[in-house]
């Protein structure tokens, strides 16, 4: 079954009606206690359309990455956290099975989870190791349609390397919000997938949008920290609300 994040169900429910409640975010005044890797954030406000204002962060080096990551299941979801507030999650409610799956046996007898890249090979195979696909015992998920039927491997803190096949996106853990990262020390990146606590972003905010106020919303199918305009008196869906009825 299909599942949507977040952000997706937001503007799937956009003009459906629906209750909405908020209330401000007291922004900490001050120097902040931020991580290392975080060098600003911009806000993508979405003006023609109903989603939700977005934060993109900018970082040095890969954040969904760091050294231990393990995941921990909580009932469909995957979930690894790391003590400065970051996160990266799955979902699929497949079980977990000793099964075969398909790993990629290069021409030198050696065996990977995928095709390894050599540039030298352009264009012949464009760059991709010549092999062919052959069965091999591990852990895995039944095949579902998340990101495109890909697969994603992940380290459960069991030790177990589980091959997650066709996860889903979705909306962030409790208490968690989604963002957008652009890793300025590479060219091309720009990544999404990130989800970083509540805590977290506001402050990141206060130290880089020091001039937006902020709301706690909730829809009632979605809750989170909305950033709002400075000529804004309350979260961008009650505004765009205020000027539909004004148009009508």
């Amino acid at each position: 079954m299909m599942q949507l994040s977040g952000e997706q169900t937001h503007a799937a429910m956009a003009g459906l009606g629906g209750t909405l409640s908020w209330a401000r975010v007291e922004r900490p005044l001050g120097p902040q206690p931020l991580p290392d890797w975080v060098k600003g954030a911009e806000v993508n406000w979405h003006d023609e359309y109903s989603n939700s204002p977005s934060v993109r962060l900018l970082v040095r080096g890969d954040v969904r990455e760091w050294p231990g990551k393990v995941f921990a299941k909580e009932g469909n979801r995957f979930i690894a956290r790391h003590e400065d507030g970051r996160a990266e999650q799955y979902s699929h409610d497949g079980v977990i099975e000793w099964t075969k799956i398909n790993f990629w046996k290069g021409v030198d007898g050696s065996v990977h989870r995928s095709p390894r890249y050599d540039v030298s090979l352009w264009p012949t195979t464009y760059g991709y190791e010549p092999g062919d696909w052959v069965p091999v015992d591990a852990w895995a998920t039944p095949k579902q349609g998340g990101f495109g039927g890909s697969t994603i491997w992940v380290t459960l803190i069991d030790g177990r390397e589980v091959a997650l096949r066709g996860p889903w996106h979705v909306g962030a853990p409790e208490g968690y919000a989604g963002v957008s990262y652009c890793d300025r020390s590479v060219q091309f990146g720009s990544r999404a997938g990130l989800f970083i606590t509540q805590d977290l972003l506001v402050r990141i905010l206060a130290r880089f949008q020091a001039h937006l106020e902020l709301a706690r919303v909730d829809y009632g199918y979605a809750k989170g920290i909305e950033v709002m305009k400075p000529e804004w008196d309350a979260p961008k869906a009650v505004m765009m609300a205020r000027e539909r009825r004004a148009a009508a």
